[in-house]
């Protein structure tokens, strides 16, 4: 749900000045060197865990740079004794409150430094005059910029000898968990000394975990705060979850009892089949390409990607803390030659994963749609393009805005700014509906839906709209959380840090909070949507409340002018439109359910029901999406206050979409759930026309499709088969009533005119009529396909589903012939007579078909001979010219074929001058002397007494298309 924009920024380290290095060596203590190379690679780079700053090392020094604007604000340059005495700089940690530093270095030291902040009169803020005749400089700070450049502090503080080596380390709240090399061993240092008189350190051999139970070594830690949960890497290749026990530090003079820090299960193996006796067998058994090599926890969806040296990345299902943890997905590399993975990093929304390879880079999707990918070539080195061509490290910033990469051996920072998807941070139904992307600063939306249907399906019509957001909101409350579009695409609306904006797409107005204090007053947590031309917003406020606010468009936007507050008493996961009813599903585990009355003067929320899922539901913040299916009759003639007790409800929780349907029992409500997909990212209901309570998801491959879920399930227990629209590009919308799938390729492009690089993505299509029909028909439901065909035929590519529907069919039923009462093609052949199109589609499907093939068809629809006539008695002449060809290719059809004359003679009479061009093309192809088509044109009196050897102008001007006069 990311994809690259435009061209990245690259950032160089910058030189230190000698004077600069001495000051800093005075005021740390430790000897600094006076000078450093700012062309040595950079090693890492790390963010911290607020996502201001981030910070970076090379062999000999320690930036840190602030994230907007992107620039270092401090830098510890170590000297040359320093690196003798401890070794050169190999791994760097962030303690999560930003004030600790500490850099591993390679002869097993850790060197801390402390980071602290100038006072307010040193802030480098950029000045604002919107009076252009003043001398200072009319200057707009950018995205987030507002504060300025802070300048930081940052000081040597300690050094920390590891005795047994460190393989690995991480820096946690109060402690630095350290994996050692010599024993093997997990260790845990405080920060501070224990309140309690404890000990700094606790230590547990890796021998003695009984569930590691392996004399190998730690050699990368990974830790999610948000699951609590540890990825170690082994150096057999294996990957583990683990887990910390909280346990109690013994006091000065108490005995510490033998405790268990850390217990954990082995979720990745390299090896194959049964695992043999010996060490030297188990050593040959593995499969090297399968040894992990990076590792990454995704906390909102519950997973864990592996990067292996064979450039394959596991996506695995966290489903508890007992070692349950099953294979997903395996996402293979898009080019072979990309080598091993050397990074992978989920986005901060944990919807896309960018993965780095040795010569190469790709961007995909939270269960492995490719979505983007780098050049598979080194030509970026030839336009020092480092970026292209493989990726040593790599972090999200900027709120999953950008990408910060690190090429292999360089010393320079690539930032990658990306697109969102506005359905990642507001999951309502419009934003499925209409396509809307955002940047750091700006909206891109498709408007397709509005154009015709040839424009809507054409990928080179220009369909996007770009919309800027104000500098003067970015600069402040960047970045931008949530986004989102009404249903008739008329209005947008976006959610900073603080405050909301919206806009008009007619008008081209922002519309913004004029005070300060109002707008500061509150953030956007829960999701927003438009109800016609009224926004509702879910907000935390700085007084501890939950509401639910409408705002008018036609308003200003203004405390006093809110149409309705409504207090909610916990916090908003969600809320979600279905008709006039907004229903909102919070903390508490409960959904409300509310109906909406407007009006051109008031707006009100009115609560007629609630029902808690305590029970059904174990984890509220896992739900990312809700909606409901009520039964028609409910919704024509029932009470709004019924209908929370008679809905099917549908949930998102994670990846998986379960369906609840209502059980009634002597007046108890009980629900039957039922999971229906697994790995979903998406899903949507359609709420009108043929096609209605449908539902429609997409699970990272295919879009999956449920029709007529609420009769199936009245009929059956089970859960009903669904349809798979194999797609090769991300799904963004479902356009139903233009029957065809909306979506985004990203390419790289490089132009001879340009020295660089720069994304573009490309509008893509995908035609869903076709694989809707088949399922009628496969079903033997040939009225329901008849229903949904109508509905369509309107359609200007209305035959060329049908075509593809017949393509499809006859291309399988050919290479594998079915029994006769399993044969779908005749059902095919027959549903296609209900439509004028017929004759064109068999003609059209047939040119595009093996010749192998046809017999297959013509044995069913009848011979191309009866099919011409047929088309000649309708006057589709153009249809039957191309049964001629087919005619001709089955060895059915002589050159000098009356039928040819017929159809040559036909064309002439009406002036379908193309149509004769054509022929006479096929009569010169069939005899290159051009003796038939001077026979043909002789039998329709269209010449006479042409000499044999030399084209005359008639039959230049039949070639060139040009209408003959006709001789007398």
């Amino acid at each position: 749900m990311y994809w690259p924009v435009s061209t990245p920024r690259v950032f160089t380290l910058p030189p230190i000045p000698p004077a600069e290095s001495t000051a800093a060596s005075n005021a740390s203590g430790e000897n600094y060197s006076t000078s450093n190379d700012a062309t040595e690679p950079i090693l890492t780079v790390k963010l911290s865990r607020n996502g201001i700053l981030f910070g970076v090392i090379t062999r000999t020094s320690l930036y840190v740079y602030q994230n907007r604007p992107v620039c270092p604000v401090a830098v510890a340059v170590r000297s040359e004794s320093s690196l003798q005495t401890y070794g050169d700089n190999v791994h760097l940690l962030i303690r999560p409150d930003n004030v600790m530093f500490v850099v591993q270095t390679s002869l097993g030291y850790f060197l801390t430094y402390a980071l602290n902040g100038s006072n307010a009169e040193r802030v480098r803020v950029a000045k604002l005059s919107f009076d252009t005749t003043a001398d200072i400089p009319y200057v707009l700070p950018g995205p987030g910029e507002e504060q300025g450049v802070r300048e930081e502090n940052i000081r040597f503080r300690m050094v920390i000898k590891v005795d047994a080596g460190i393989e690995s380390a991480i820096a946690l709240e109060e402690e630095l968990l350290v994996l050692t090399t010599t024993p093997p061993a997990a260790q845990l240092i405080r920060w501070t000394p224990d309140a309690r008189g404890g000990p700094q350190t606790r230590t547990e051999l890796l021998s003695h975990m009984e569930w590691f139970n392996l004399r190998e070594r730690i050699t990368t830690i990974v830790f999610e705060r948000a699951m609590g949960l540890f990825g170690w890497i082994s150096s057999n290749g294996k990957a583990w979850a683990v887990v910390k026990h909280n346990t109690q530090v013994p006091s000065i003079g108490e005995k510490p009892a033998k405790v268990k820090l850390f217990s954990g299960y082995c979720f990745h193996s390299p090896q194959k089949g049964p695992i043999p006796a010996t060490a030297a067998e188990r050593r040959k058994s593995m499969d090297e390409s399968e040894f992990v090599l990076k590792i990454a926890i995704n906390s909102r969806f519950s997973l864990i990607g592996v990067g292996t040296v064979g450039g394959t990345i596991h996506i695995y299902n966290v489903k508890d803390y007992s070692g349950h943890i099953p294979l997903l997905r395996d996402i293979k590399s898009p080019f072979p030659p990309f080598g091993k993975v050397t990074v992978i990093a989920w986005s901060p929304d944990g919807y896309s994963l960018f993965a780095g390879y040795e010569r190469g880079w790709a961007l995909y999707s939270v269960y492995g749609k490719l979505v983007a990918h780098s050049i598979l070539a080194e030509d970026g080195k030839h336009q020092n393009e480092a970026w292209l061509c493989g990726i040593q490290d790599a972090i999200w910033m900027s709120n999953g805005g950008d990408i910060l990469v690190v090429p292999n051996e360089s010393n320079e920072l690539w930032s990658i700014e990306v697109a969102r998807w506005s359905l990642t941070g507001s999951y309502n139904w419009d934003n499925l509906a209409r396509t809307l992307l955002f940047t750091n600063e700006k909206l891109m939306l498709y408007r397709g839906q509005d154009q015709s249907d040839l424009t809507t399906i054409s990928h080179e019509a220009i369909l996007w709209q770009d919309v800027a957001i104000p500098y003067a909101y970015l600069a402040e409350n960047w970045p931008v959380q949530q986004t989102c579009i009404s249903g008739d695409g008329r209005y947008l609306a976006i959610a900073g840090k603080r405050g909301l904006g919206h806009y008009s797409i007619y008008s081209g107005r922002w519309k913004f909070f004029a005070s300060e204090h109002m707008e500061n007053e509150f953030s956007v947590h829960g999701g927003m949507l438009w109800f016609e031309n009224i926004l509702i917003a879910c907000v935390n406020t700085d007084r501890n409340t939950h509401e639910i606010r409408a705002y008018s468009r036609e308003r200003e936007l203004d405390h006093s002018l809110v149409l309705h507050v409504q207090q909610i008493p916990s916090s908003i996961i969600l809320i979600s439109l279905v008709g006039d009813s907004l229903l909102v599903y919070t903390y508490s585990n409960t959904l409300y359910q509310f109906v909406i009355s407007s009006n051109a003067f008031q707006f009100n929320l009115e609560l007629v029901g609630q029902i808690s899922f305590i029970g059904i539901v174990h984890a509220p913040a896992r739900v990312r999406a809700i909606n409901w299916i009520l039964p028609e009759e409910q919704l024509e003639n029932g009470n709004p206050v019924h209908d929370i007790s008679l809905a099917t409800i549908v949930f998102l929780i994670d990846g998986k979409l379960v369906l609840l349907y209502p059980l009634h029992n002597d007046g108890d409500l009980k629900y039957d759930m039922k999971v229906l997909l697994q790995n979903v990212e998406y899903y949507t209901i359609v709420t009108k026309g043929l096609l209605k309570n449908s539902i429609w998801a997409f699970d990272g491959t295919s879009v999956v499709v449920w029709l007529e879920v609420m009769l199936n399930l009245s009929r059956s227990d089970s859960v009903p088969v669904p349809i798979r629209i194999d797609i090769d590009f991300y799904p963004l919308s479902f356009l139903f009533e233009k029957g065809i799938i909306i979506g985004i390729e990203s390419n790289l492009i490089h132009r001879r005119n340009v020295s660089f690089t720069y994304s573009a993505n490309t509008t893509r299509t995908h035609l869903f009529i076709h694989q809707l029909l088949r399922y009628y028909l496969t079903s033997s439901q040939e009225s329901e396909a008849l229903k949904v065909a109508k509905s369509f035929q309107q359609l200007e590519y209305f035959g060329h589903a049908l075509e593809m529907m017949l393509h499809d069919v006859l291309d399988e039923e050919a290479d594998h012939p079915p029994s006769p009462d399993q044969a779908i093609l005749p059902r095919v052949i027959k549903f296609l007579n209900n439509f004028p199109e017929m004759l064109d589609v068999i003609a059209g499907c047939t040119r595009k078909t093996e010749v192998a093939s046809w017999h297959v068809l013509f044995d069913i629809v009848g011979s191309p001979k009866e099919l011409f006539e047929k088309c000649m008695s309708l006057g589709q002449l153009k249809t039957a010219g191309g049964y001629l060809l087919i005619l001709h290719t089955m060895e059915q059809l002589e050159d000098s074929s009356t039928d040819m004359i017929r159809l040559f003679s036909t064309a002439v009479e009406i002036g379908d001058w193309d149509l004769c061009k054509e022929l006479a093309r096929f009569l010169t192809a069939l005899d290159n002397s051009g003796n038939t088509l001077r026979e043909a044109l002789r039998r329709m009196k269209l010449m006479n007494g042409v000499d044999s050897e030399v084209q005359s102008p008639l039959e230049r001007e039949f070639l060139l298309g040009v209408a003959p006069e006709k001789t007398a």
